[in-house]
C-alpha cells in the first residue's frame, strides 16, 4: 500500500504521483515490533525484501518515531539500550533517516499530544538547557553521544548513505547486511538479543565471498573470516560496522 504512492511510474489508475518519496511506515512498525517487543527479526527482513515494489527504495524516509506516534521511550517494554539499538539500525540501513526532535535524548511522551512536549532547550521558563551537555542527564548524554557518533559515521561513509543493501544472514535475533558503494563495502551486524551471541555466517555466493579481513569502524563486536564464513562475537543489544578488505 505504501509503495503505491511513491512517484516515478504510473499506477493502474494511470496516475504518477510524482512524489519523490514517502514515509516508510512498514519499516517503522517492524522496527518497533522487533526492537521494543522482541518479535523475530524476520519482520524487518519481510519489509526490506519488498523494496522492489518501490521505484526508489533508497529515497524512502525511514524513522522509528514521529509527532503522531507514542515516543519510542514511552512504549511498553522500551529502554535506553533499545533506543540506542533503534538508532544503530536506523542510521546504517537504506533510506533517508528522519529523527524526531527529542528522541536524541530519549524524551518520553505518550499518545498525541503528550508526544509533542516542548524540548527542554533553555528557553524562557525552562529549568534546563538540553542543547548543552551540562543540561542533560547521564542517560540523555549517553543516548545523544551514541546517535551523534552514528551520524558522523554515516556522514563519513558513502556506502551507509547511498550504497546498495545486501542481506547476508539473519535469524530471530540478529541481522547481518552489507552496504556497498563504488567507494567501499561495509559489513553491518546487529544483535537484538538480550545476551551476547556467537555467530557463524556463511558467505559463499555473497558480496563477501572474496573478503580477506575486516576493519572495525564502529561498535564492540569482533569478527574474522574462517572456513568460508564470518565468525562474529557480539555483545547484547549491539551493532558493529566493519570495512571489508
Amino acid at each position: 500500500m505504501t509503495s503505491f504512492f511513491q512517484g516515478g511510474r504510473a499506477q493502474f489508475d494511470g496516475v504518477d504521483s510524482r512524489a519523490s518519496t514517502v514515509f516508510d511506515f512498514p519499516l517503522y512498525n517492524a522496527m518497533r515490533d522487533v526492537i521494543v517487543r522482541g518479535q523475530p527479526m524476520q519482520k524487518i527482513i519481510d519489509v526490506l525484501q519488498r523494496d522492489s515494489l518501490y521505484p526508489r527504495p533508497d529515497l524512502l524516509v525511514t524513522f522509528f518515531g514521529n509527532h503522531d506516534q507514542r515516543r519510542f521511550m514511552s512504549e511498553d517494554g522500551s529502554s535506553k539500550d533499545k533506543l540506542k539499538a533503534a538508532f544503530s539500525l536506523l542510521l546504517t540501513m537504506r533510506g533517508v533517516p528522519q529523527i524526531y526532535a527529542g528522541d536524541e535524548i530519549g524524551m518520553p511522551g505518550g499518545d498525541d499530544p503528550d508526544n509533542r512536549r516542548d524540548f527542554p532547550g533553555g528557553f524562557p521558563g525552562d529549568s534546563r538547557n538540553a542543547f548543552s551537555p551540562a543540561g542533560r542527564s547521564p542517560d540523555e548524554q549517553e543516548i545523544f553521544a551514541h546517535a551523534q557518533s552514528l551520524l558522523r559515521l554515516r556522514q563519513a561513509h558513502p556506502a551507509l548513505r547511498t550504497g546498495t543493501q545486501w542481506h547476508i544472514g539473519w535469524d530471530d535475533s540478529y541481522y547481518a547486511f552489507v552496504r556497498e558503494s563504488p567507494e567501499e563495502k561495509l559489513l553491518v551486524i546487529f544483535n537484538n538479543a538480550a545476551s551476547p551471541r556467537e555467530l557463524q555466517i556463511p558467505i559463499e555466493d555473497t558480496p563477501l565471498a572474496s573478503v580477506t579481513r575486516f576493519e572495525n569502524l564502529f561498535g564492540p563486536g569482533q569478527v574474522e573470516v574462517k572456513d568460508k564464513a564470518v565468525q562474529a562475537k557480539l555483545p547484547a543489544m549491539s551493532l558493529s560496522v566493519y570495512r571489508v578488505h
